[in-house]
């Protein structure tokens, strides 16, 4: 999936991508109707993993690759710019979903936090480790 790692797609329309991901190995195995297989063992027969996954880990590695990189570079210094604007007041309505909250939301899940440039450089140190970065995933 080209691009993957930069997509800000919410949950739900990654959920309809995983139905229709199982919905298309069931019509390559010929699974119909009556016959019915658990998602769990569907992945399993055919040797996959749910499309969402991937998109996660994509976006986990392109991290690492961002985090890597250059401090004076673009992607280095898009990510200070947004950690610098967090305590600026949004935008009315609903929250949008976008990549920086992606990835802060992914941090959140390892128990890893971004949340002032201090954390943006813990990570920087984590993320040299590779062998621990990949840990992460």
């Amino acid at each position: 999936m080209y691009n993957s790692s930069c997509w800000a797609v919410p949950k739900i329309f990654l959920e309809k991508l995983d139905v229709v991901h199982r919905r298309h190995l069931r019509t390559i195995l010929n699974i119909k109707y009556p016959g019915v297989i658990s998602n769990k063992n569907l992945y399993k027969r055919c040797n996959a993993e749910p499309l969402s996954e991937k998109v996660a880990r994509s976006r986990w590695r392109m991290l690492g690759h961002v985090l890597r990189g250059p401090i004076d570079g673009p992607a280095f210094s898009s990510l200070i710019f947004a950690i610098n604007t967090l305590d600026l007041p949004g935008r009315r309505g609903r929250p949008q979903s976008n990549l920086f909250s992606l990835i802060v939301h992914d941090l959140c899940k390892r128990n890893l936090y971004l949340n002032n440039i201090f954390d943006l450089h813990y990570l920087r140190n984590l993320s040299y480790d590779k062998r621990y970065w990949r840990k992460l995933q």
